[in-house]
């Protein structure tokens, strides 16, 4: 009896061990900073989870809110979690007792030496495996591990929405600049041509200079009707992004003009371990991996399951109630699984293995993310300089052709290639405009959307 009390003693103590291995985070080192640095921002180094309100548009602030609130894809990925959540509740439960209990009750029919009988019978039973190895332990922090990834995923979800919204809002109101900019050509050539036609009537034009202009109308008109087709279509993406339909859906918001260009000192590269969602949920699943691995090599040891059984009996009108109780245990110990065991061990460092390589990669493309959003930031803003410039020289060599046309100093095709030249100066600025604002977003995007310099 004392040596059974002694093997039972040491499998309870056994019940500590743990076969999960030392997690640790891949070693890469981190580049220690940045290749393409931006100016020192002059709005301060700390960029809050509510990044977009640095652009100072109350209409971006209401529009991101609603969307917080109601895309479709968020509320989706809320009932994501939850699904994690519950099997997170699974994989512990094993951890606990197991109870369970089972009632009858039994008539015997009168006969001839007595009346009927009414029989109650109880039974409960407990059931309870001890965690020798930590195989239930590493069940339930694997199930726990990928609840905080699906956490991590739905905060890199909500980034991605973030950003989508704002670089949605300002492509659409650059193309309603961009619209009202050709707006404003079709109007010139239009005016031009009534010009032309007049001169031609009077015998100082050609007829290939009034053809000419026509096309320049036509072609004018036409880059109207698409930019139309443009912003439709852009209004009806944001629409879909905030949850609504498209047909109840318009944005009030007509020009690039008065958003503010908010200024990013991004954090070293290591920060981004910390403040990338993706990252995090990359790590999470990492973990959870590490904790399979446990799960798999538990499985080649005895497990010990312990068992209590309660048995009650009771006839309702003369014979007094009857209790047993029984005690049991079992310890089993697997010994030809037909390679079942080693395949499942192999495919769960495997998988690790594939999940390590998934996090470098991750990694890899964060770094990339950030230096395309820095490059794209400092070149769009350079390019929107020099543009600016060429705008004010192409509307002066505009009025100044205009003025030498109907003074008769020089001829339609100057004054056609000037006309080109302001349309185009004008229309590449917003283009520029609206690239500097997304580089902003993505630059946010790439830094996970909040972060404080470490």
């Amino acid at each position: 009896m004392r040596i059974k009390q002694g093997i039972f003693g040491v499998l309870l103590l056994l019940a500590g061990c743990s076969l999960v291995p030392d997690y640790k985070r891949p070693a890469d080192e981190a580049p220690e900073a940045w290749k393409n640095r931006t100016p020192k921002p002059t709005r301060g180094a700390t960029i809050s989870p509510d990044w977009w309100k640095l652009f100072g548009s109350a209409e971006l602030d209401r529009l991101m809110n609603e969307a917080l609130v109601n895309n479709r894809d968020l509320t989706a990925a809320i009932q994501r979690i939850d699904q994690f959540r519950a099997l997170a509740k699974i994989a512990g439960a094993p951890l606990l007792p197991a109870v369970s209990a089972i009632g009858r009750h039994i008539y015997t029919d009168s006969t001839r030496s007595g009346p009927g009988l009414n029989t109650l019978e109880g039974q409960w039973s407990l059931s309870y495996e001890v965690d020798l190895w930590g195989r239930l332990r590493a069940g339930r922090d694997s199930a726990r591990a990928q609840l905080d990834s699906s956490r991590f995923s739905y905060d890199a979800l909500r980034l991605t929405v973030m950003g989508d919204v704002a670089q949605s809002y300002f492509t659409l109101l650059g193309l309603r600049d961009r619209r009202r900019i050709a707006l404003d050509n079709l109007k010139n050539i239009s005016d031009v041509l009534d010009i032309i036609a007049s001169r031609f009537e009077a015998g100082g034009a050609t007829a290939l200079d009034v053809a000419q202009q026509q096309t320049e109308r036509a072609n004018a008109a036409a880059a109207v009707a698409r930019l139309d087709q443009d912003i439709a279509q852009a209004e009806n993406a944001l629409a879909v992004l905030l949850g609504r339909p498209p047909q109840q859906f318009e944005p009030r918001g007509q020009s690039l003009q008065g958003i503010q260009i908010p200024g990013a000192d991004p954090a070293k590269p290591a920060a981004l371990f910390e403040h990338r969602p993706d990252i995090q949920s990359a790590e999470a699943q990492l973990i959870a991996a590490h904790a399979d691995i446990g799960v798999a090599r538990a499985a080649f040891f005895p497990k010990l399951e312990l068992n209590a059984d309660n048995i009650f009996t009771a006839a309702m009108m003369s014979q007094p109630a009857g209790i047993g109780v029984a005690l049991a245990s079992s310890l089993t110990q697997p010994i030809f699984q037909g390679g079942r065991l080693e395949g499942e061990l192999e495919r769960t460092k495997a998988r690790r293995n594939e999940l390590v390589e998934i996090y470098r990669q991750m990694l890899l493309t964060a770094y990339r993310e950030v230096e395309d959003a820095l490059a794209l930031g400092r070149q769009a803003a350079r390019r929107r300089e020099d543009l600016l410039l060429s705008v004010d020289s192409a509307r002066q060599a505009y009025e100044l052709g205009r003025e030498r046309y109907l003074a008769g100093a020089t001829d339609y095709q100057t004054l056609l290639n000037v006309q080109r030249s302001l349309l185009n100066a004008q229309d590449t600025e917003i283009q520029a405009h609206t690239d500097v604002l997304t580089a902003s977003v993505l630059l946010y995007k790439a830094l996970g959307g909040g972060w404080r310099e470490m």
